[in-house]
This record gives structure tokens, C-alpha cells and sequence, in this order.
């Protein structure tokens, strides 16, 4: 503002000192036309020129505003059609959030009537459907722009939703598919066709999608999702390997390898891959070497009762030599499940008849007890979810139905009353 005024006060100091010049400047012009003469000092007519050319652009600007009014006052018009709308726009998305379907509805209508904005005022139109519990009209608008590469995704995703919600798995597991060929790092459709194909039993076909939630994770840490991702792929590779074993041993073997890479202590596999390299049937001759480094393994990762049968066979040993090579390995078994380990050579060297040995490793077990008050609680199958106890893993928790969640730990956070209880 102080810049303008010193600029129209330079303006004016420049038309004055210029006004005085011309009127010190002697002279006259004269103009003789159809015997009229007009003679006048110069300066005057300096003047009058400028003007008559300050009216012509003053007349000029007068017409340009009359010619360009109607725009303008479409324009206002048409602004305030649009804050209007998006007033309308944004109520009835708070309404949607809030979980209010009459005024959501209520808004999208205002909405599609003031803006021309199909894509937004189609989606709160079709938000406020499914709220409503209208899901033929949220359907309909979710169809509608499928066409559409920019909004194709989103329009899969929301039929995803309602299929979901219709409890309709073929339309649901359509949709997953197709939104993830679309985006194939799509997070939210990956975790929606893994519960799809894993309450369907398809392993083979789960593994692609539990692929895309591991990249999800990139190079963050093992935190409790990421542990919870190589859990399930385990369990993946395990059961797609149950299902090939016997048309095709060879893919078998490579699943199995492959949950053994993600998880050396998981038991079922490692019994499986353990069952296949000591059966003296299958194609190629028996390989105890193999098996006894992934028993190994497993028994220095997680000890259970159910690795010493096979340890023993792979390692070809009697009874002394492999209570002896058991108490080897005692002393590379994590600390957490070193009383268990000590247990089950106890009672391994009991069951041969090694009385002084079996004594010897109880008393061992009853000293780590007195210092790990925690270890003297037995191992078991716990679904990290429900916190129920099993005797036997299952894919699904017989409890509470989650994929994958049953551990082999010692019961937490369970009471008295359901830690007596087996499912």
C-alpha cells in the first residue's frame, strides 16, 4: 500500500512538472477546416490530446466490463454452487463416518445435484448405500468405474468389502484376485485372499499373498507382525507340502525345506522331512545324514518327546551311544527350553534302563527348576490369539478358527480354570 501511494505521488509530481513545461513553451496551433480557423497554444492542445486518449481508454474499460459481466456473474454463480457442494461433500462424509445413513444419504443427493464430480459424489452416494445396508446401490456405483484404469482398483476393493460383508466368498475371492492383479502390492487385498484361500485349504494358492505381505514388511524388524507372517508362511509351505506328498514327493520335499528354512523347530514339518529321509521305500535310498541335521536342528531350536524316536534311528545308534549324543547337543539348546531338553534326556535314559543317568539329569532338571520357576510349566500348543491349549497342532485353532496361530510354548496368560482344559 505505502509503495502505491509513492508511486501515484511520483505520477502526479511528473504530470505537473510536465504541465509546466509545455505552458513556458512559446507557440500556437492553428487548424483551418471548411472556413472555420481554431488556434490555440500549444500546450492546451498537448492536453486536450491527452485527454480525449485517457476518455477513449476509460470508455474502452466501461465496454470490456459490460461485455464481460454475464461471465462473471455466471461465475460467482457457479462458485457458489461448488462451496455449496463441497459443504455437502464434506457433511456427508463426516455423516458416513459417524455412522449416520439418512444424513449421509441426505448430503450425497445436495452433493450430486451442485457439484459435477460423478467419481466423489458417485463414492459418498455409494458409502451411504452400504451404511444404509442398500448394498445393490453401493454395487452398482463400485461396477461402474471398474471400466476405469485410475479407479479400477478401488471400485475391486469395494466389491471386496460388500462380498465380504454378503459373507459371499466366490464374489469376494473374484474381486481379491483382480484387485491384486491390478496392484500386486495391494496389502489389504493380499490379507483378504490369504483368509480366502486358507479357509478354502488352498496352500499352494495362499503362498503368493502371504509373499506380498513379507515385502509389505521390507527390512523393518522382527516385530510381532513380521513374526506373524513368517509363522503363517510356515505353516503354508508345511500344509501345501502335506497335500503333494504323494503325487509329487519332489515339490513336497522343497516345501518342507523351504518351512524348515523360515522355522528349524517346526515340529510337524521336521518330522514330515524326517519321515521322508529314513523311509527306506521312497525313491531313492534312505538318508540318515539329512535327517539327522534337520532333527538336530529342530531339537536345539524347540526339544519334543517326538524327535528322539526319529534322532535315534538317524544317528543308528543303541541305547548308550544315543543318550550320550543327546547330552552333547544339551549343550547348544537355547537356555529358554534347556530344563524341557534336560527332561526329555531323563527320560529317555530312564526308558533304556540308565538308571544312574536318568537320576543325574533329574536332579539337573530340579536345579534349572529352582532357578527358572517358569520352566517347570510343560510345553504345549497355545494359539496365540485365544490363548487356548491343544494336544496336537491344527491349521486353524479348533477355538477361535485363526490360520496358523497355535505355537509350541509354554502356556501364557491362561487361567487356572482353561489351563486344565484341552481342545
Amino acid at each position: 500500500m505505502l509503495w502505491r501511494l509513492l508511486v501515484l505521488f511520483g505520477l502526479v509530481l511528473a504530470a505537473a512538472a510536465a504541465a509546466s513545461w509545455l505552458a513556458q513553451q512559446p507557440g500556437d496551433m492553428r487548424i483551418d477546416w471548411l472556413g472555420w480557423r481554431v488556434q490555440l497554444p500549444t500546450s492546451l492542445a498537448v492536453a486536450l490530446v491527452v485527454a480525449f486518449a485517457l476518455l477513449l481508454v476509460f470508455f474502452d474499460r466501461i465496454l470490456r466490463a459490460i461485455r464481460t459481466l454475464p461471465g462473471w456473474l455466471g461465475g460467482r454463480f457457479r462458485q457458489r454452487r461448488d462451496v455449496a457442494g463441497h459443504r455437502a461433500l464434506t457433511l456427508g462424509l463426516m455423516a458416513v463416518s459417524a455412522g449416520e445413513p439418512e444424513a449421509a444419504r441426505k448430503q450425497a443427493s445436495r452433493a450430486q445435484r451442485l457439484l459435477d464430480a460423478p467419481q466423489l459424489t458417485g463414492l459418498l452416494a455409494a458409502q451411504a448405500a452400504h451404511l444404509a445396508g442398500d448394498h445393490q446401490a453401493a454395487r452398482r456405483y463400485f461396477t461402474s468405474i471398474l471400466d476405469d484404469r485410475d479407479t479400477a482398483f478401488l471400485g475391486q476393493i469395494g466389491l471386496l468389502r460388500l462380498a465380504l460383508d454378503d459373507r459371499d466368498s466366490e464374489a469376494a475371492h473374484k474381486a481379491a484376485t483382480a484387485a491384486l492383479a491390478i496392484n500386486p502390492k495391494s496389502e489389504l487385498a493380499a490379507r483378504a485372499l490369504l483368509q480366502l484361500e486358507t479357509d478354502r485349504g488352498n496352500w499352494q494358492q495362499a503362498l503368493p499373498a502371504l509373499a506380498v505381505l513379507h515385502q509389505k514388511l521390507g527390512k523393518t524388524p522382527q516385530n510381532g507382525a513380521g513374526l506373524k507372517i513368517r509363522q503363517q508362511q510356515v505353516a503354508a509351505h508345511y500344509l501345501a507340502a502335506r497335500d503333494q506328498l504323494d503325487d509329487n514327493p519332489a515339490s513336497s520335499l522343497r516345501e518342507l525345506e523351504q518351512a524348515l528354512k523360515l522355522d528349524p523347530g517346526f515340529l510337524p514339518a521336521v518330522c514330515a522331512i524326517a519321515d521322508h529321509y529314513l523311509d527306506p521305500d521312497t525313491d531313492r535310498r534312505a538318508n540318515y545324514g539329512r535327517a539327522a541335521k534337520w532333527l538336530e536342528a529342530a531339537f536345539i531350536d524347540q526339544p519334543h518327546s517326538e524327535l528322539l524316536p526319529r534322532l535315534q534311528k538317524a544317528w543308528k545308534a543303541n541305547d548308550g551311544q544315543f543318550i550320550a549324543r543327546l547330552e552333547k547337543l544339551l549343550g547348544k539348546v537355547k537356555a529358554d527350553w534347556r530344563t524341557e531338553a534336560v527332561r526329555l534326556v531323563a527320560a529317555a535314559a530312564e526308558q533304556a534302563g540308565l538308571d544312574g543317568e536318568a537320576a543325574r539329569l533329574r536332579h539337573e532338571v530340579a536345579a534349572l527348576a529352582d532357578n527358572r520357576a517358569a520352566d517347570d510349566v510343560a510345553a504345549t500348543w497355545q494359539c496365540d490369539a485365544c490363548k487356548s491349549v491343544h494336544d496336537m497342532w491344527h491349521s486353524h485353532c479348533p477355538a477361535c478358527g485363526q490360520f496358523a496361530s497355535l505355537l509350541w510354548q509354554r502356556p501364557q496368560q491362561v487361567t487356572p480354570l482353561v489351563r486344565g482344559q484341552r481342545v
